[in-house]
């Protein structure tokens, strides 16, 4: 359900809309979604349509980059842009336009591994990149920290539901995860439609796939499978338009 100024945004509300024909699936998505999504204005829900799809599309560039999964022990990152912590995180270098360096990832995926928590945010950021351009981009973003679920520059929420959407944030659990193997205590996904999700370290999958691949990481004698946890994270895309506005 769509809610601008106060009133609800029917279907045939939109039905003369100059829209590009690639950000209608997102659109009716949202129309048709039992959560309620308020906007300020047309502008406000037009950012967010478009930023939905930037994030699909960024998960979609990670996944072909070349970047490898890693644990936080052994991330590591192209060291023209970006410090490696002893924790595992990747802290931008100074003065170095964070366009830049959050591009490099995707030009220069060879030169980057990393968890799965630390790719939902590098494809946050770059999706946000792609939505509001260089100029407010490194305006905003001065400095930037890829570790886990460290966004302290992003407006992100999460809320329970089940009821998901494109560029949402998912999270597989696995319960009875391998102990010699703790980076599979579950997945973080983004929904890029049809039922296909970024895993990263393990494609673009089905919900059952993941769940398999899960599960033949578990521990011997496992009994609890692999399941999609009943929440969604999202960027709040009426916030951040108002923080870039």
């Amino acid at each position: 359900m769509i809610i601008i100024s106060g009133q609800v945004l029917r279907p045939q509300d939109i039905a003369n809309w100059q829209t590009e024909e690639s950000l209608v699936p997102y659109i009716n998505e949202l129309l048709n979604s039992p959560v309620q999504f308020d906007y300020g204005s047309i502008a406000e829900l037009m950012f967010e349509v478009r930023l939905r799809r930037h994030i699909v599309e960024a998960a979609r560039e990670l996944h072909g980059s070349g970047v490898k999964f890693a644990t936080f022990a052994k991330t590591y990152g192209n060291t023209a842009y970006w410090r490696v912590t002893p924790e595992g995180a990747l802290e931008l270098k100074y003065r170095i336009p964070a366009s830049k360096a959050i591009r490099d990832i995707i030009e220069n995926g060879a030169f980057y591994a990393f968890e799965c928590a630390t790719a939902i945010v590098v494809i946050y950021y770059l999706a946000v990149l792609k939505t509001i351009g260089e100029e407010r981009f490194n305006r905003r973003f001065r400095d930037i920290t890829l570790y886990d679920w460290h966004y302290e520059h992003l407006p992100i929420y999460t809320e329970t539901g089940r009821h998901f959407l494109r560029g949402d944030c998912l999270y597989f659990k696995n319960p009875d995860f391998n102990p010699a193997k703790a980076q599979w205590r579950g997945e973080n996904v983004i929904v890029m439609g049809n039922d296909q999700y970024f895993a990263h370290g393990l494609g673009i999958l089905t919900a059952e796939q993941i769940i398999q691949r899960l599960n033949s990481l578990r521990k011997k004698n496992a009994m609890q499978p692999a399941y999609l946890l009943n929440q969604a994270t999202r960027l709040d895309a009426p916030a951040l338009y108002q923080i870039m506005h």
